[in-house]
């Protein structure tokens, strides 16, 4: 994971220190709502969703794309929108 956050960092300052436009494709939605500053959400080679993560990135937008449950929380790191998936079924964790 360390990689692909070095490799992230980069792609950010890049377009922090020179202007430069990136274009990527994430599928870690995580780090598409930290990193991206304009995202597009596709379903099926369809457009569902587009803009900023803070403005697309809802619980209802993951369900629709991934067809998964989940919340969505803000990052205490950064503010930006952080998916947590619903579990499957309740189990216990071991203390």
């Amino acid at each position: 994971i360390q990689h692909q956050i070095d490799v992230l960092d980069l792609c950010a300052e890049l377009h922090e220190t020179q202007g430069r436009t990136l274009v990527a494709v994430l599928h870690d939605l995580n780090h598409a709502a930290r990193y991206a500053t304009h995202l597009i959400a596709m379903r099926d080679g369809a457009i569902v969703a587009e803009g900023a993560p803070s403005d697309v990135v809802d619980a209802e937008l993951v369900e629709r794309v991934f067809g998964m449950r989940c919340q969505v929380i803000d990052d205490p790191e950064t503010g930006t929108p952080l998916v947590v998936p619903a579990a499957r079924k309740a189990r216990k964790v071991a203390a």
